[in-house]
């Protein structure tokens, strides 16, 4: 035996004997900071009834190989301390992180943390295919009808789950509701074959502590307003901007912030961009948080609603952007743009993963609306070379719209 291999065999021996990892971490998360087709990152928090916490001299060590391979490799994490801004003193959570490169493209991986059982997940493919399916939602919550939810969604055995802000609702300080959500998550988000299911996070008010950008703020200080959406997420949202995430050659999802972080007006040159720079990619969409169709609150009771629609809408009706989806308003409200600009769009939401439903209320809106459920739902994005379908299913699983977006031919 190799003095590498006797290092590295000792090594998992003690995180074993430390007793980390006789099981999955309870608030696994699985994300993207790179490209999916090749990447992964996994998440998870130690700390008080959450394992031991890793040090430096010795981290946790993950073996992974991909399925049908038979030979393991290791994997060293790394750690970081995570916020805790109610105690106000030494954070008394670790987050570990581990980061996969140069994967392949469709490919699926098992991973192991010490005496654990084996988990695996699959990178996203670089062509459709026969089609790829992904699941959207937003505005979850820490009860019972969010876990439900979560999981009604995993097994629609999406590719990845994007939820568009208001994750745990803990306004950037409550690290209890924060480690509540994850553990929700990581008990719901498991495929009908047991992969472990991507995260793809949008960021809302309740992740930032008074909800929205603060003038004269600049990016750095605004982060530290949402400092467990930085700490988990930071890797995605890196610069001062919105994130473009492209899969392969058929999809890219436009993930903004409609003002929480950054300032709407600042975003607007971003999308034009991006939007121009993806005129051959097939499905392109959009996501944010507050509604740009408000069906609760009034057409202008917030100025980002007012800001979305005067600044993003004229952009995105003259492009071929497929749909947008958007949140905030707790119910399913799916309407079309008037066109003002270009031609119609489809805004798909109002963001109901589990919080409790509210009624349509916003007259404006409502002479737009093509279906509306005071409910609880999640879409279904079934995506092909030629269409799609969107599909929003309630909390029986029960369909409550659907719509079919036209395709613009292969990609």
């Amino acid at each position: 035996m190799g003095m590498k291999h006797f290092r590295l065999c000792l090594l998992s021996g003690l995180l074993a004997f430390r007793g980390w990892a006789e099981e999955l971490p309870a608030t696994l998360i699985l994300t993207w900071e790179k490209d999916p087709c090749r990447s992964m990152t996994a998440l998870w928090l130690r700390g008080p009834g959450l394992g031991e916490t890793p040090s430096k001299d010795l981290p946790e060590i993950i073996r992974w190989k991909k399925t049908g391979e038979g030979r393991w490799q290791s994997l060293t994490t790394e750690s970081f301390p995570f916020p805790d801004p109610e105690k106000l003193g030494r954070p008394r959570w670790t987050l570990v992180r581990a980061r996969w490169d140069r994967l392949e493209p469709g490919g699926e991986y098992l991973f192991q943390l010490g005496n654990s059982p084996e988990a695996k997940f699959r990178t996203a493919p670089a062509e459709i295919g026969r089609g790829v399916t992904f699941v959207e939602g937003g505005d979850v919550d820490i009860a019972d009808p969010s876990g439900r939810m979560m999981a009604l969604g995993a097994r629609q055995d999406p590719l990845f789950m994007s939820v568009g802000g208001d994750l745990a609702y803990g306004d950037g300080h409550d690290i209890k509701r924060e480690i509540a959500f994850w553990k929700q998550w990581r008990q719901a988000a498991c495929a009908p074959d047991g992969r472990l299911i991507p995260f793809v996070p949008g960021i809302g008010n309740h992740e930032v502590k008074g909800g929205y950008v603060r003038e004269g703020a600049t990016f750095e200080q605004m982060k530290a307003l949402a400092p467990f959406f930085y700490a988990l997420f930071g890797g995605l949202y890196e610069r001062a901007e919105p994130v473009a995430l492209d899969f392969g050659n058929y999809l890219s999802m436009l993930l903004l912030d409609s003002g929480h972080v950054l300032p709407v007006s600042s975003q607007t040159d971003w999308l034009r961009a991006n939007l121009e720079q993806r005129k051959t990619v097939p499905w392109v969409f959009a996501s944010w948080h507050v509604s740009t169709y408000p069906s609760f609150r009034k057409w202008r009771e917030q100025k980002e609603i007012v800001q979305t629609r005067e600044e993003w809408v004229p952009v995105l009706e003259q492009s071929e952007v497929a749909a947008v989806f958007t949140h905030h308003e707790h119910n399913l409200q799916r309407v079309e743009s008037e066109g003002r600009a270009g031609r119609k769009i489809a805004f798909l939401g109002n963001g109901a993963m589990g919080v409790e439903p509210r009624p349509q209320k916003c007259p404006e809106s409502q002479a737009l609306t093509k279906a509306f459920a005071q409910s609880e739902y999640v879409n279904v994005v079934e995506l092909r070379a030629h269409g799609a379908t969107v599909r929003s299913l309630g909390p029986e699983g029960q369909e409550l719209d659907r719509v079919d977006l036209p395709g613009r031919g292969k990609p």
